[in-house]
């Protein structure tokens, strides 16, 4: 899964492409940290490649959502039972059936870093070396 920011005045987000495969990993990964709690950096997992980002689930206190940091690192806060919620939606992502489609893992707010999980509506190339700032 690629993992990377795309920077804007109306509409920033984090943006993880992947197959289906990737997403079922995801899903996994918010699965068990809905149940465990402890953070998750995004960049140490296997299965994922932060394009120039630092990403960290975290259920720390603090407002829900994306909180960007300094340079090109952010802190997602997701607390234990919406995080369960997006693993299921990750689920549906990843059926075998569908070629395509996104999903926007948002906690109920309407401004700041939004985060876009999506399968099969991107280049090969999006997010790569070539995206790195």
């Amino acid at each position: 899964m690629r993992i990377g920011f795309l920077p804007s005045d109306f509409n920033p987000m984090i943006l993880m492409l992947g197959e289906a495969e990737d997403c079922r990993a995801l899903g996994g990964v918010l699965r068990r940290f809905a149940r465990d709690g402890a953070d998750v950096v995004f960049g140490d997992l296997g299965f994922c490649q932060a394009a120039g980002v630092d990403v960290r689930l975290t259920a720390s206190a603090g407002p829900a959502g994306v909180e960007h940091r300094e340079g090109r690192s952010f802190i997602w806060r997701v607390p234990p039972e919406i995080a369960a919620g997006f693993a299921e939606r990750l689920d549906d992502l990843a059926e075998p059936g569908r070629v395509a489609g996104s999903e926007n893992l948002d906690c109920g707010t309407e401004e700041g870093i939004a985060v876009k999980v999506s399968r099969g509506e991107y280049t090969d190339d999006f997010l790569t070396e070539r995206w790195r700032t």
